[in-house]
């Protein structure tokens, strides 16, 4: 397993650059291809409203948004040839989540921004949550305040038997092997939903045992503090850089509806967190 394409979500967020930062410094170590995509959204106007305003007004407004691209690719190219890469640019005209799907499914990793309800100029509204989800690629969320400088000193997994997880933890596998400390964590266990016998855990243990990753494994009980807390919580008490964990949710006629472990990591999160559903 390895991390060969990397994709990132590019936008004129006042987070960009550091979520770039992030994809750069993960395609040089894995020496991987990196491609920015940049989403042009569609400029519709209904027919009442373009005979109003006249076409010279929303092609005005169209060049102007190719322009705010073109000024991020600028951007976008300083900072890779910076740190020594090269990247793929791509503006595409569309529907953000749309093309992001289309383009990341032949990817090997996503890389998006938490969304920053302070920045009026930030487009990863809803992006992650749709995309972590319908993609099927596994996503890297980086928060908005930034990562730490590495994503593979203290990793932690939360774990929970379920497909989800499981999935991510396997995704997970190319920065797994490059930890220096790997700890898994269980959150209010239960034997007959983990099917693991009588020590939570174990089996995940040697699975990644078999992969070269030792871990340590802690179990936390607190049915009166959400899970979500006591994830980011316990990310904090052990320092961890990155959290991997699986990604619950449907899709509802494009309606999204996540479990509240889910949702609460999107609105809260302070570290990077790695999502496979």
């Amino acid at each position: 397993m390895s991390i060969a394409t990397i994709l990132v979500h590019a936008d004129n967020g006042l987070a960009f650059e550091t979520r770039l930062k992030t994809a750069v410094k993960l395609s040089r170590e894995f020496n991987a291809h990196l491609i920015a995509v940049y989403v042009v959204a569609h400029y519709n106007v209904p027919v009442y409203v373009e005979s109003s305003i006249g076409q010279e007004v929303i092609e005005a407004a169209r060049e102007a948004m190719w322009e705010r691209a073109a000024e991020t690719e600028k951007t976008c190219s300083a900072i890779v040839q910076e740190a020594g890469m090269a990247v793929e640019w791509r503006a595409v005209e569309g529907e953000v989540v749309s093309i992001l799907n289309e383009h990341g499914r032949y990817c090997d990793l996503l890389v998006l921004g938490q969304s920053d309800p302070t920045d009026p100029s930030d487009t990863s509204a809803d992006v992650a949550d749709h995309v972590v989800t319908e993609c099927g690629t596994p996503c890297l969320i980086v928060p908005y305040i930034g990562p730490k400088d590495t994503l593979s000193d203290t990793i932690l997994v939360a774990w929970n038997g379920s497909i989800e997880s499981a999935r991510a933890v396997r995704d997970a596998l190319p920065l797994l092997k490059r930890a220096t400390r790997v700890e898994v964590l269980l959150i209010n266990p239960e034997s007959n939903e983990l099917n693991e016998g009588d020590i939570p855990g174990a089996d995940v243990a040697a699975y990644l045992a078999r992969h070269g990753v030792e871990i340590e494994s802690h179990v936390i009980h607190n049915k009166q503090i959400a899970a979500g807390d006591v994830l980011l919580s316990h990310a904090a008490d052990i320092s961890a850089d990155l959290l991997v964990t699986g990604a619950y949710g449907h899709n509802r006629l494009r309606e999204k509806i996540l479990g509240g472990v889910t949702r609460h990591l999107f609105e809260h999160m302070t570290i990077p967190v790695l999502m496979s559903h």
